[in-house]
């Protein structure tokens, strides 16, 4: 004889036994998450972006069943940055005053951290830089706009995040940002790095692209400070590119090259299949 189907009652009375051990872990995931806080010291870094989008992209290779890959990284993100990252230091965020860089600074970094917003790209760089602000949120340079140029130089703030991340199915629409902070660019495992490049005049497009080829860079360019006396070139590069990589070296020793400055780059977000 077939077992009698659940009454309403007794399914709501299993999802509140669910909701009560989910609870309970979020619970622990915070003391577990102090716990690492303590053990890293002050001065290490607490935000590790690379590690963040290995997290996420592992969860969505495992999700199973009809719950939306997007409401999943949804309650991640919260978890991250408010349940994880502000637990371990006090982290503010400024934002270029672009109402496309709040909503995307606002849903890949949760609901719970200040957002700082500023008239200019430059003063966020300076804010991160002064320690005045933990992250900075920019939108990708077009044309004309020189924002990045400062990354280039010692001991300044470096690119560590795009965003969106993952693609927010009722997000506005708008440009892409880059996230800046005073850490290190590290790899995730799926890549891309940023490099400003400046040329020695009278240097041609099609010498640049000799020398990043040559160098076994594949790269495009994003941006070009048109107002500097020299050419200044933002260029995204595939994969991850550090201070001591070998290709950065030989494309540092070719002679259209006046100087190159690797500051930063990004976890390659989830696609949208």
């Amino acid at each position: 004889m077939a077992a009698p189907a659940p009454t309403l009652d007794e399914i709501r009375a299993e999802i509140d036994r669910i909701d009560q051990a989910v609870h309970d872990l979020l619970m622990r995931r915070v003391e577990v998450v102090r716990g690492i806080g303590r053990l890293k010291g002050a001065s290490a870094p607490k935000w590790r972006p690379a590690r963040e989008a290995a997290l996420i992209r592992r969860l969505v290779a495992r999700h199973r069943g009809e719950m939306p890959v997007g409401v999943l990284v949804r309650i991640w993100r919260e978890m991250i940055v408010g349940g994880s990252l502000a637990l371990q230091e006090a982290v503010t965020i400024s934002v270029a005053a672009d109402s496309g860089c709040w909503d995307l600074a606002r849903d890949h970094f949760g609901a719970v951290v200040p957002l700082r917003v500023r008239r200019s790209a430059a003063q966020v760089v300076r804010d991160v830089a002064a320690g005045k602000a933990t992250i900075g949120v920019l939108p990708v340079p077009e044309a004309g706009t020189s924002w990045w140029r400062p990354l280039a130089g010692k001991d300044t703030p470096r690119i560590v995040a795009k965003l969106p991340f993952a693609a927010i199915e009722n997000g506005r629409a708008g440009p892409a940002a880059y996230a800046i902070a005073c850490i290190a660019f590290e790899p995730s495992g799926s890549d891309r790095s940023l490099l400003v490049v400046e040329t020695v005049p009278p240097a041609s497009r099609a010498a640049l692209a000799s020398a990043l080829h040559k160098a076994g860079l594949s790269a495009r360019r994003i941006a070009q400070d048109g107002a500097a006396a020299r050419a200044v070139v933002l260029l995204e590069v595939d994969g991850f590119v550090g201070d001591g990589d070998r290709r950065l070296a030989a494309l540092k020793g070719d002679p259209c090259c006046r100087r190159v400055a690797a500051i930063g780059g990004y976890a390659l977000p989830l696609s949208k299949s």
